[in-house]
């Protein structure tokens, strides 16, 4: 016997990214950069049925949508933050001896619960939503870039450096003479 109603429906064109036009009406979105935008729709193609806060943009996946620039799509990153578009589900950094990319949510979609990634559930916080204008938006920008650069800059800053290998007097003194030795008697 057959199944009767139980296949879902699959749009005859393929996938689709859905926003909504007040999303886009928003002086957020309208203080964003083209790249940001660009970048928002890059990610937002990755969004499936129950993955929102398991985005990643990691550069090694960003270079098959044609991102080849690491300071441009990080800037991107940083103005969607900034301006509420995504929020950091999962902080990235070494861990384990690998490197883990950071992972995304979208705010005006609700994030299910995914353990296996350490991604809990949040419903949607639209925080795009907090500015009343775009010049209001322009300036968490310039303040939310200077912030950013003042972080890398400390961060360099503290950064421990690789240990010197010491070299022992005796066996540099050696090489020394040998050398001083063999040009004399070349002269």
């Amino acid at each position: 016997m057959a199944k009767t109603g139980g296949s879902k429906w699959a749009d005859p064109n393929g996938r689709h990214i859905r926003v909504y036009v007040d999303l886009l009406n928003t002086p957020a979105w309208r203080a964003l950069g083209f790249s940001a935008k660009a970048l928002f729709m890059d990610l937002r193609a990755s969004v499936q049925a129950t993955n929102n806060g398991n985005i990643s943009a990691a550069l090694s996946l960003m270079k098959h949508k044609g991102w080849t620039a690491p300071t441009t799509l990080a800037k991107a990153l940083y103005e969607l933050r900034v301006l509420g578009f995504i929020a950091v589900t999962v902080e990235g950094g070494l861990r384990q001896g690998t490197r883990v990319p950071s992972l995304y949510r979208f705010t005006d979609l609700d994030v299910f619960e995914q353990p296996k990634v350490g991604v809990q559930a949040v419903k949607a916080t639209h925080d795009y939503r907090n500015f009343e204008s775009v010049r209001e938006a322009e300036q968490a920008l310039v303040v939310g870039l200077e912030k950013l650069q003042a972080e890398g800059r400390k961060k360099q800053q503290t950064k421990k450096k690789p240990p010197v290998q010491k070299m022992y007097q005796s066996s540099t003194e050696t090489v020394s003479e040998r050398v001083f030795s063999n040009t004399e008697s070349v002269h």
